[in-house]
């Protein structure tokens, strides 16, 4: 007989065995410590233990399934950061059995809707996934940009000028007049907390692009619509490859048309890896 608890409920160290347990022969190999695990699950990535569940045989872990609201779309949120079962007791019923939990927490919680992130190629997950009510909505790319043959990108030395380095507030402004989807861990509220540099252009006192970054990541670029084929993109990429001397660069986008584009131009490399993003309705 299978029990379930809250994972505030047990030691985080059996909440990670069952992550590390239920992932042991997922598509992408997972290796990390307890400490890295804890740290990030529940830290940047936004789970909380209160929304998290682990499932029990005989006291030992067997799956487990994390819980974080989210808010970035303006609409509550309960995103499932994470949902495994180890292999010998799949097909038990305990995967559905989180799930519900993970449904019945958000209800309880007054969230709108349900949200997940699974891999283009798991077809099992994809299928259980749907089963339960969830919805493919968006498609979601990783790419990397070497710097081995971009040193800096060609800018008019004007346009460079307009370049500077902004606040964490500053560049959240932005949202005001960006409408497009942003996949969460490319959001404000994931990179917040992130040593993030931050950089945008201003016209007239009023900021029109903006770019966040460290020296192996892009999270986030965009250029106000009045603003496009002016080079702001390029001005802003170039002030952070500049700044911060990346010898690549990963970036993470949902299907943008102006993204995809924009990242083909600059010869940004597709990862062989992308994912769905999922949502259900509540």
């Amino acid at each position: 007989m299978y029990t379930f608890r809250k994972c505030s409920e047990v030691d985080d160290t059996i909440t990670f065995k069952a992550f590390t347990d239920g992932f042991v022969d997922y598509m992408i190999q997972v290796k990390m410590d307890e400490e890295f695990f804890i740290n990030r699950f529940f830290g940047i990535e936004g789970n909380d233990r209160e929304l998290s569940y682990v499932a029990l045989k005989d006291d030992v872990p067997v799956g487990v399934c994390l819980g974080g609201i989210k808010t970035n779309e303006k609409i509550k949120t309960l995103r499932c950061g994470g949902m495994s079962v180890i292999p010998e007791h799949r097909g038990t019923g305990v995967a559905k059995s989180l799930m519900k939990l993970h449904e019945k927490a958000a209800r309880k919680i007054n969230c709108k809707q349900l949200f997940l992130e699974v891999l283009k190629g798991n077809d099992r997950a994809i299928s259980f996934y749907k089963k339960l009510g969830y919805e493919k909505v968006y498609d979601l790319e990783y790419r990397k940009w070497s710097m081995d043959n971009v040193s800096s990108l060609k800018i008019d030395v004007a346009l460079s000028e307009k370049v500077k380095e902004i606040t964490y507030d500053e560049v959240r402004k932005i949202k005001q007049f960006d409408y497009t989807h942003i996949p969460w861990q490319s959001c404000f509220d994931f990179f917040k907390d992130i040593d993030c540099h931050y950089y945008g252009i201003y016209e007239d006192g009023v900021i029109v692009a903006g770019c966040v970054a460290t020296n192996n990541r892009l999270f986030y670029l965009y250029v106000h619509d009045d603003h496009r084929l002016k080079g702001y993109a390029k001005a802003l990429l170039n002030s952070a490859i500049t700044d911060l001397k990346p010898k690549v660069l990963a970036l993470m986008h949902a299907n943008n048309s102006s993204m995809c584009t924009f990242a083909n131009h600059l010869n940004m490399e597709k990862d062989k890896i992308s994912q769905y993003e999922m949502y259900r309705w509540l």
